[in-house]
């Protein structure tokens, strides 16, 4: 892809909603896709890809630093109240995704063990 390329799917269309967004990260972070498929995919820039992976990342260990999951925390406006929340969904998503492609990856480990129903073993 060139940067001319980039650029210009970088200037195309609306934001993509946040399921969106989350579902291209974790593609990216289970190695499932490279930074430059999930681009293509989602019709952005990879240098986009890039930075939802690192501001997905960043929150999650600012939340691990602050362990601000133990509570409410006083003083939050909505819009701060609202990120929290939403990283803290993120994260879930993130654990329950790796947790998934963990059993996958054991199973295909394992995929030559099962005897096929049309075997004769």
């Amino acid at each position: 892809m060139t940067l001319r390329e980039d650029l210009s799917m970088a200037r195309q269309g609306p934001k993509l909603p946040a399921e969106v967004r989350l579902t291209a990260v974790l593609s990216v972070l289970s190695g499932e896709l490279s930074i430059q498929d999930a681009a293509r995919r989602h019709r952005v820039a990879p240098m986009t890809i890039q930075k939802w992976r690192d501001r997905f990342l960043e929150a999650g260990r600012d939340a691990l630093a602050n362990d601000r999951l133990s509570g409410p925390v006083t003083g939050e406006s909505v819009t701060e109240q609202r990120m929290r929340l939403e990283n803290e969904q993120l994260k879930l998503a993130l654990a329950e995704a790796t947790v998934q492609l963990r059993i996958w990856q054991k199973g295909a480990e394992h995929v030559d063990q099962v005897p096929s129903k049309t075997s004769r073993r």
